[in-house]
């Protein structure tokens, strides 16, 4: 009986500059006229060439990911002709996985997440820390009670493992969530090196404009099952998934609760796109034959596993 699997495709944060390097010529023009026409920036170059400080731009930032991972998905299609049962994406990931779905196409996607860039860029500016070894519940009282006290926005945001929580919010208020929780116990509190705040409530006008984009394009039935960040469920009716898109946004990313369902099947998990923050993550999670396809044993560590 053939191996279940379940691909994930990584969100921000899994950019850089040699991203594209392990990619052919014809692998790269096999999307070039799409993404030319989808973007008024050479985002292949920027991607090749940077700089750093125009890569990691949100707005550029996210279509990036989105083609990588996209080309990362072709080659896996080409090389292994599998059909895989589940996709999952992390936070910008999820459009991924709807675009490997057929439920989106690559055009439509581009220009979505780019918008989707823009618009998170142009939102109050923010913080996020990663709250290591603390309790979930904890974290949630304490920024509530600090969100009482100060009338500022601090939630969790990233519910990525039962040791990482990521909390956004205003500047203030989740610096004091931080040294609250670490002062009752927290292993680290680290803050993270991002220019937006997201999967918070400063994102909700963002929301409103991405929803406006949303229902401006056609979204199907994905051909593969997506897992969705906003309630780790998948949907298949269109209004249903721009809807969980919308909220995605605005809310915590349920990341723990993806990695329950996928470890019930105890088949291959394979990281699809550039990085291994997934990877490290799935195995956080409890998760077992974890694979990235940007490891270069990638071909022998799937052969062995089929």
């Amino acid at each position: 009986m053939p191996r279940h699997i379940s691909l994930l495709f990584p969100g921000q944060g899994s950019q850089s500059l040699d991203m594209l390097s392990t990619f052919s010529s014809s692998e790269i023009n096999s999307v070039s006229n799409i993404v030319n026409n989808a973007l008024d920036i050479d985002i292949i170059d920027c991607i090749k060439n940077g700089p750093d400080e125009i890569l990691n731009q949100t707005s550029i930032t996210q279509p990036a990911i989105l083609i990588t991972s996209y080309l990362y998905y072709q080659r896996f299609i080409n090389d292994t002709g599998i059909v895989p049962d589940i996709f999952a994406g992390h936070s910008l990931g999820e459009y991924s996985a709807l675009l490997a779905s057929e439920s989106i196409d690559l055009l439509s996607a581009i220009s979505l997440v780019h918008k989707r860039g823009k618009y998170m860029e142009n939102a109050e500016s923010g913080s996020m820390y990663a709250i290591l070894n603390f309790d979930l519940s904890l974290i949630k009282t304490i920024c509530e009670e600090v969100e009482s006290l100060t009338g500022q926005t601090v939630s969790a945001a990233n519910i990525n493992s039962t040791n990482q929580i990521v909390i956004a919010g205003n500047d203030n208020s989740t610096k004091i969530v931080a040294d609250r929780c670490k002062d009752a116990g927290a292993k680290r509190c680290i803050q993270l090196k991002v220019s937006v705040a997201s999967h918070c409530a400063l994102m909700n006008d963002a929301a409103d404009m991405l929803e406006q984009e949303l229902n401006s394009i056609s979204i199907n039935e994905p051909k593969t099952t997506v897992i969705h960040n906003y309630d780790a469920l998948p949907s298949k009716n269109s209004s249903d998934i721009k809807l969980k898109l919308k909220k995605q946004l605005f809310n915590p990313v349920q990341w723990v609760d993806t990695m329950n369902k996928i470890r019930k099947y105890d088949g291959l998990v394979i990281e699809c796109g550039p990085g291994k923050v997934l990877s490290g993550l799935a195995k956080t999670n409890g998760l077992n034959n974890i694979l990235s396809m940007t490891s270069s044993t990638f071909k022998d560590e799937l052969n062995e596993l089929l």
